[in-house]
């Protein structure tokens, strides 16, 4: 597809800040461990076969992982497409979603500078996706229409934040018929849809429960990645790739690391539950995430920090 490549920072934005982050100010103890074949080692994404009168027709996997996988969707009638994307993103994507979506932005600007396209852009604006399947708050989005100058092409994109993953929809159409309204309004239905039926789920050294250690005491929570109090006293932290649990909460230890997993990295589950059943209508993608190969280093052992992505799709 035209357009499909752009320098930037998309994908894994939100866990490249926070890592930076905590390693600025707690040093490398405190420091994440690398995200992709690291905090997350495993996922399991389900979507959905058909959305509407969109049929899913293929796959890609890009040769760099931080940049995902996409599916394509046809329209026969409409003779037309829409890309469904899948980054991984890190576990405060859902927080900095707006700082996201402004990444995107400049990204299709900068693929379209680079094959001498002009683009249009309208704003960079947030909606709440509704459907049948969402909770009374609905899934928080962002959207943006665009057109080609001197080409009669107009465009849309919209997205997400689902389980730790960024999920994007983009379309682009002959105008006329297609305007930019149009397809504005064809991808909130879709993704409405997407959105209720999706499924992420993912497991590696984001699952505490399997990386507990039990301590006397426990460090200063203001250095740690997340805490869990029990009334006023703090009962564990996670420090690094370790749940410390105070050893008071010796009984308790699985349960609040658990949470912790939950909170700190959603769609966390134990190895052994990341296989899911797939329904008839939903497809799987199974990807295992590679650490970053990275040249040796004689003069001290290798360490792990994560790095933005110098690529996005779409």
């Amino acid at each position: 597809m035209r357009g499909s490549r752009a320098i930037a920072g998309v994908a894994c934005l939100a866990w490249a800040s926070v890592a930076a982050a905590a390693q600025e100010a707690h040093g490398p103890r405190a420091a994440p461990d690398e995200f992709l074949g690291g905090v997350v080692a495993e996922s399991r994404i389900l979507y959905p076969l058909q959305v509407g009168s969109w049929m899913a027709e293929s796959e890609h996997r890009y040769p760099d992982q931080r940049l995902g996988v996409s599916v394509r969707y046809v329209d026969n009638l409409k003779q037309r497409w829409i890309d469904l994307y899948f980054y991984p993103a890190g576990p405060q994507v859902a927080q900095m979603l707006a700082a996201v979506s402004a990444s995107e932005r400049v990204s299709i600007g900068l693929a379209a500078r680079a094959e001498a396209r002009t683009a249009e852009f309208g704003d960079l604006a947030p909606l709440t996706l509704g459907g049948p399947g969402a909770d009374a708050a609905g899934v928080p989005a962002w959207e943006m229409g665009l057109r080609y100058r001197g080409e009669g092409l107009a465009s849309a994109m919209l997205l997400f934040a689902r389980q730790m993953y960024l999920v994007k929809a983009r379309a682009s159409a002959a105008e006329p018929p297609a305007t930019v309204g149009s397809l504005q309004g064809e991808l909130r239905a879709f993704m409405e849809s997407v959105a209720d039926r999706v499924r992420i789920a993912s497991t590696g050294t984001c699952w505490l429960p399997a990386r507990i250690e039990l301590v006397p005491r426990l460090p200063d929570p203001q250095q740690a990645l997340a805490s869990y109090r029990d009334g006023d006293e703090v009962a564990a932290v996670v420090l690094g790739d370790r749940a410390l649990v105070a050893t008071g909460q010796a009984d308790r230890a699985t349960e609040i690391a658990a949470q912790l997993a939950g909170s700190l990295y959603p769609g966390c589950v134990a190895p052994e539950l990341i296989e899911p059943e797939v329904p008839p209508a939903l497809r799987e993608i199974r990807i295992e995430y590679r650490r970053p190969q990275r040249a040796p280093d004689l003069r001290a052992p290798p360490a792990a920090s994560p790095h933005a992505p110098s690529r996005a799709t779409g």
